[in-house]
């Protein structure tokens, strides 16, 4: 039995290291490739924020600013309510569309005006990419 052991004075035979490397540098290759097209998709989409609602008389009007890499294409309100203010009447979007970094200001007449400190949920369609979907922004209003 020591015969067997002493003839082997190598450690492992170069075929199985060649297929050990090729098998790491293979899987290396597709973690990588998973990586990248992952952050891809999440990084190709808009993010949109809400800021500057102000309500001058009874036209309250909301800034909408796309934060993300992706162009949206149609930006309109589909629906807001707050918690005062009665009787909303949508006036749409200036600019309809925003290009990455760029702004625009919805406006939205009420019957009712919101009170200063109201909180308010603006229910957004946004197309971008070809795909339309609706996001639920919420924000609260400023009366100066």
């Amino acid at each position: 039995m020591a015969r067997v052991f002493k003839r082997r004075r190598g450690g492992l035979p170069p075929i199985v290291t060649a297929l050990i490397v090729i098998a790491a540098v293979a899987t290396t290759g597709l973690v990588a490739w998973f990586m990248l097209a992952t952050t891809s998709a999440a990084v190709k989409q808009p993010v949109l924020e809400v800021t500057d609602a102000y309500a001058v008389g009874r036209t309250l009007r909301f800034t909408v600013r796309n934060l993300g890499a992706q162009t949206v294409t149609s930006l309109q309100v589909a629906a807001i309510t707050c918690s005062t203010g009665s009787g909303p009447s949508v006036q749409g979007c200036n600019p309809g569309t925003l290009n990455p970094g760029a702004s625009a200001v919805c406006a939205v007449n009420w019957g009712t005006a919101p009170s200063d400190g109201s909180s308010c949920t603006a229910e957004l369609q946004v197309t971008a990419a070809g795909a339309t979907t609706r996001v639920l922004v919420g924000f609260r209003v400023v009366v100066p």
